[in-house]
């Protein structure tokens, strides 16, 4: 039995889940909400794809962190935790309007998971999913947690999206919502 990507069930969804829930803190104080799981195999608690390398770069701008450090551990002992929009890939969606359906229905599901996760503050990682993940959080009553969204870091937003993460981390730290210094044990 496929889903409408093409996926079996039981498959990557499943999978992605997993590895997800493997590295979610205890406490989340900062929810980062993501589209979808890329449809391309690339998974950023999987420790690949843009998403992840850049995340690592712009905590590395802020936090000493060890060479051999599983960023995965780091990021959830920092209480940052990552989320998406919709269930399944849509970043791959071929047929007009597919991709805003799929944000459309996703809403009151991401609204009952950020109700639940209750995190300090929510960032939206893709201007395009800003109004779904709004309308989510105020639906939860979380509104005055949302930051502005970031720039996803493809398609030559990199530099901008390390730059942005980089000062919003570090006001978080000022703001005592991230800790000061993380620990160095998170190797793998």
């Amino acid at each position: 039995m496929t889903n409408r990507n093409g996926h079996s069930a039981g498959g990557p969804r499943v999978r992605t889940d997993q590895l997800r829930q493997k590295y979610q803190p205890k406490q989340i104080r900062v929810l980062f909400v993501g589209e979808s799981p890329p449809a391309g195999g690339t998974f950023f608690y999987a420790g690949t794809g843009n998403l992840f390398k850049y995340t690592k770069e712009a905590f590395r701008n802020v936090y000493r962190i060890a060479a051999g450090a599983d960023f995965r551990r780091t990021f959830q002992a920092a209480g940052c935790y990552l989320e998406d929009l919709c269930p399944e890939p849509v970043n791959q969606s071929t047929q007009e309007g597919e991709r805003q359906d799929a944000r459309e229905h996703s809403v009151r599901l991401l609204s009952k998971k950020v109700a639940r996760m209750a995190p300090d503050v929510i960032i939206p990682l893709l201007k395009g999913i800003e109004p779904y993940v709004k309308r989510a959080v105020e639906a939860a009553g979380l509104l005055k947690r949302l930051r502005p969204a970031l720039p996803f870091p493809a398609m030559g937003h990199h530099p901008r999206y390390v730059r942005e993460l980089s000062c919003l981390l570090d006001e978080l730290r000022e703001a005592s919502i991230l800790p000061r210094e993380l620990s160095q044990d998170t190797t793998s």
